[in-house]
């Protein structure tokens, strides 16, 4: 029985699990990753119903063939221990002081023009 194998990879400046050389989308950290590689994993081994496909293999040739709903492959994530370490690694970036006055400032600004249309009526 093959068995498929969802690697824990950094993809295009954060994380992604890829199987074979396809990458799934990006998650901005490390456990968002590995958590939807083990959702589609376990996924993956499902049965489902028995289908017609075709596909087109690398050469440019398609095929038909019938896709039995029981014949279903092994799973396995992948997460090494040095792609967990480059995680831990990452700080998560802080915003700046100036950034927290400014946050502060809209949030009063806000609370106050709320206030001042609640007192016109």
């Amino acid at each position: 029985m093959p068995k498929v194998q969802y690697e824990i990879v950094e993809h295009d400046g954060a994380w992604a699990y890829k199987v074979d050389d396809v990458f799934s989308e990006t998650f901005p950290t490390h456990a968002d990753a590995l958590a939807a590689a083990e959702i589609a994993a376990r996924q993956h081994e499902l049965p489902g119903s028995t289908e017609n496909i075709e596909f087109q293999d690398s050469a440019g040739r398609w095929h038909e063939q019938v896709a039995f709903g029981f014949d279903r492959p092994l799973t396995e994530v992948v997460d090494t221990p040095e792609v967990r370490n480059a995680a831990e690694r990452r700080v998560p970036e802080q915003r700046s002081a100036f950034g927290t006055v400014l946050l502060l400032a809209a949030t009063a600004f806000a609370i106050g023009y709320l206030l001042r249309l609640t007192q016109r009526r």
